[in-house]
């Protein structure tokens, strides 16, 4: 799991299910722990997590340390090799709660 020196201590605090993430574009993340979006081509599957590049795969850290009723993480924390072509979309600078208008004419 993340390290409160490297990571924010809980996306919780700062991303709340529902919101829209806003993503700066970019194919690499600043610094080991940054928050990103990440695409796991060859799954389907897309996270925000905390990314770190390594030798053999990008690694996926959740700050999310929520568990089930059965004592497993909800959120685990993902490695995706190399040759699974995993795709650093952009780094996450933002988060919104969308609001709904009803008959603004």
């Amino acid at each position: 799991m993340c390290t409160q020196t490297r990571c924010l201590p809980s996306l919780e605090l700062y991303y709340q299910s529902g919101q829209i993430a806003l993503i700066k574009y970019q194919s690499y993340p600043d610094y080991d722990g940054q928050v990103c979006a990440v695409d796991n081509i060859s799954v389907g599957n897309a996270f925000i997590k905390c990314v770190t590049c390594q030798e053999d795969g990008v690694l996926l850290e959740s700050l999310n340390v929520e568990v089930n009723k059965y004592g497993d993480r909800k959120f685990p924390d993902k490695k995706i090799s190399w040759e699974d072509n995993p795709r650093i979309i952009g780094k996450v600078v933002a988060a919104f709660t969308p609001i709904e208008i009803n008959n603004i004419f």
